[in-house]
């Protein structure tokens, strides 16, 4: 299974799929959009659309919103505002169901990080501030041209006055019913120091607290121990009122002592430019955590289950081609000694083809058993002593000079010494050099370099070829992993050599990437402290399984 593509290039993929899916249900469920044709209903959305798209792909995508937050959902309001039958409520509605559409089409492949969905909802919230804000100061400069003119015509103002400030009294127990009507969330306000001033149902229902135990008391109540040790009720309110909200999650306790998962969002409130306190909103997100957790798992299942049967496959071709080879050396070997025993001369030579064949295997046998360790989670244990690697690396070229040919190079400013696994950098080195030989140009050079700075030490090896696309690139050190060229049968392996060169350079405290382009060679890079010891696991004796 492909990994989901990147959030902003699905964004632009679907840009066309969100705008009719939102048409549609703006049309269903908001009455003003009936009547408007599609150029006009959609306005400026694309163009939002678009920069939320550059917004993500944004290095700090947060930092990117803050700096477009004034431009966003404007024109959508203003476009808005010019058109009679629509009401603030309405443009609210349709940003809520451009969200509901946005996280509906972006998470059919995958789901989103935390910064992704939270740069989304930010958004959304952004535009949905501005819309209102341009459409109620389009709306407010109408008021002002209606007032000159009510001005003019004197003996109607006492009536539009009446109408207006009835008008405006429905408009207020509309939204106190709505506020109250709201099951799903809690929403509630609080005065300047954080008491809670006011406590809608679905404040009951997610925490549990009736509206007389609620209304009077500072909303520390609702935070876990941990959270009211730390005073983040306080520090949560004055992020909100020095940067114009607090948005975040975190884990929210309820009457009966039970927490729970919340997504909270504080914005204060002012009047005259004074502070008058804060409005909050709080969702629990207990039930979309369980479901993402089910999905996640039941997808990590499916891809145990097919890992665990490659790897039995795998295992069964190793056991049938890669460990017999060896063994049938070593086999015809001993084999050549017993039945010419008077070959004297020649004894010292298959002896040593048998000796080298078993290292052989035994290399084998450990590395496989190395890989299942660190596919188990556990981390390798290391001898470590204090050598110089280049003089280790020059000792591994001449060695593999004898099977592969004189092609290996080793490139030092002097020496480079440090407490380090001698045995687990020569496999390191092996397996980093047989992988070249295997998937580099065919008897083109291949350079171990070896250099040092103040604390660290590095070491590249570097093979010409062809190189890796990216796509080749992912995945590379993981468990069993084989490349393209290696499943079409092009070299023998078993896809665990990469995994044990990240196993070694991990416990000793270091990293290990690769840079390739194609056409211009393979350079995999390690980089290791000079001294390995505060990071290893150590053992005198090899464990046993």
């Amino acid at each position: 299974m492909s990994p989901p593509a990147p959030t902003a290039q699905r964004l632009r993929r679907f840009t066309p799929r969100i705008l009719q899916t939102w048409e549609e249900r703006t049309r269903q469920k908001v009455p003003a959009a009936r009547a408007e044709a599609s150029p006009a209903l959609r306005d400026s959305l694309p163009d939002m659309l678009a920069e939320l798209a550059t917004t993500l792909e944004h290095p700090s995508p947060v930092r990117a919103l803050v700096e477009k937050e004034h431009a966003l959902g404007r024109e959508h309001g203003h476009e808005r505002a010019t058109l009679s039958s629509y009401s603030l409520e309405q443009v609210i509605h349709e940003y809520q169901l451009l969200r509901q559409v946005l996280f509906e089409v972006l998470e059919e492949e995958g789901p989103l990080s935390t910064v992704e969905r939270d740069v989304l909802l930010d958004a959304v919230q952004v535009g949905v501030r501005n819309a209102v804000s341009e459409f109620s100061r389009q709306r407010g400069q109408e008021a002002e041209d209606s007032r000159k003119a009510l001005q003019e015509a004197h003996a109607l103002l006492d009536q539009q006055v009446q109408e207006r400030t009835m008008a405006l009294a429905l408009s207020e127990e509309r939204f106190r019913l709505f506020v109250e009507g709201v099951h799903d969330y809690a929403l509630f306000t609080l005065d300047p120091e954080g008491v809670i001033t006011s406590w809608n149902f679905g404040c009951v229902r997610v925490k549990g607290y009736t509206v007389r135990e609620a209304v009077g008391h500072h909303f520390r109540m609702l935070y876990t121990e941990e959270g009211q040790t730390r005073r983040d009720a306080e520090e949560h309110l004055i992020i909100a009122a020095r940067e114009g909200r607090f948005r975040g999650e975190g884990m929210r306790r309820r009457k009966d002592g039970s927490t729970f998962l919340a997504d909270v969002l504080i914005t204060p409130m002012y009047r005259d430019g004074l502070l008058i306190g804060f409005s909050k909103v709080v969702q629990d997100l207990t039930e979309r955590s369980l479901l993402v957790r089910e999905r996640d798992l039941s997808r990590s299942t499916v891809e145990n289950f097919r890992v665990e049967r490659e790897v039995r496959e795998r295992f069964i071709a190793m056991v049938s081609h890669d460990l017999r080879t060896p063994l049938t050396a070593a086999k015809m070997s001993a084999q050549i000694i017993l039945r010419r025993p008077e070959a004297h001369e020649r004894h010292l030579e298959y002896a040593a083809r048998v000796l080298t064949n078993l290292e052989r295997l035994d290399r084998m046998v450990t590395d496989l058993l190395d890989a299942s360790r660190l596919r188990e989670g556990r981390a390798l244990t290391v001898e470590l002593s204090h050598f110089d690697l280049p003089s280790l690396a020059q000792e591994v070229a001449e060695e593999l000079a004898t099977v592969h040919g004189d092609r290996f190079l080793v490139h030092s400013d002097g020496k480079v010494e440090g407490y380090w696994s001698r045995d687990g950098l020569r496999r390191v080195l092996e397996n980093l050099a047989v992988n070249a030989v295997k998937y580099g140009e065919q008897g083109s050079p291949i350079t171990f370099s070896v250099h040092r700075s103040e604390h660290r030490a590095g070491l590249r090896v570097l093979n010409l070829g062809k190189g890796l696309t990216p796509e080749e690139q992912e995945g590379l050190f993981g468990h069993f992993h084989r490349g393209v060229e290696a499943e079409r049968g092009a070299q023998p392996g078993w896809g665990v050599g990469l995994t044990v060169v990240r196993g070694v350079v991990e416990a000793l405290g270091g990293t290990v990437g690769v840079t390739s382009t194609p056409n211009s060679g393979t350079t995999f890079f390690v980089d290791l402290p000079l001294d390995s010891r505060p990071f290893a696991k150590e053992h005198s004796a090899r464990e046993q399984d």
